[in-house]
């Protein structure tokens, strides 16, 4: 099945939605089943996953921020086993180097959160007659004119202090919870700031994010110098 091939106009779409939220998820299903069926929702990446191999959807909606693999990783992998299906986010993250990487994955459409339901509903069926779909508020609306990825050591000053040591434990191979007693904050605190460095430099994957860390340079033995202190952790 070519991935570009256009469906009729009108045609109704089966629908795989994902987004760590519960209200935001019922409120997809009530929206799109005004056009689409919504064949299901998850809340993960491993389960978006196993539910796009299970139900074979013709288009795959999802938030960049998903726990777990993360929504990128998530849509490669659901690309690379199924190309016929369709992907495109819908997002809170407003950034055209996570744009680019998504549409680089093979993403049809990438739409904001902040963007009307008539405007949402608008952009699914472009995407769904086989165009690429960019909100535009990003790069005008134009997929072409997305910025390149960037040279690693460049990207990595969209990181913050914080962001950017827990980076670094885990690419040294320390896990969240060693990172979370290293620096004396909360395990959940390194999840956020992993899957938002992850989002904010257009990642898919840890693997990808180690990658990232050794190719800028996060590694060195300067690399933690302006990074912020740890903190005693507290006592069990």
């Amino acid at each position: 099945m070519n991935r570009n091939a256009s469906r009729p106009a009108g045609a109704s779409a089966r629908v795989l939605t994902a987004d760590p939220h519960a209200l935001v998820l019922e409120a997809l299903r009530g929206l799109l089943e005004t056009e689409h069926r919504v064949v299901g929702g998850v809340a993960d990446g491993e389960s978006l996953v196993g539910e796009a191999r299970r139900l074979r959807p013709d288009l795959v909606l999802c938030e960049v921020r998903l726990p777990g693999l993360g929504g990128l990783e998530a849509a490669r992998r659901i690309l690379a086993e199924r190309p016929g299906t369709r992907v495109a986010f819908l997002t809170a993250v407003e950034d055209p180097v996570v744009a680019a990487r998504a549409f680089a994955l093979g993403a049809s459409g990438y739409l904001l959160k902040s963007a009307t339901s008539a405007q949402f509903l608008d952009g699914l069926r472009t995407l769904l007659a086989g165009h690429r779909v960019l909100d535009p508020r990003i790069a005008g609306g134009d997929p072409d004119a997305l910025p390149a990825r960037g040279a690693p050591g460049e990207r990595s000053s969209r990181l913050g202090p914080r962001a950017r040591e827990v980076v670094r434990l885990l690419a040294l191979g320390h896990s969240m919870k060693e990172a979370a007693w290293k620096l004396g904050i909360a395990t959940r605190t390194v999840a956020y700031h992993k899957y938002g460095a992850m989002a904010a430099l257009g990642l898919g994957s840890s693997a990808e994010l180690v990658r990232f860390a050794v190719e800028a340079g996060l590694l060195d033995a300067d690399s933690s110098r302006g990074a912020v202190p740890a903190s005693r952790p507290s006592a069990a």
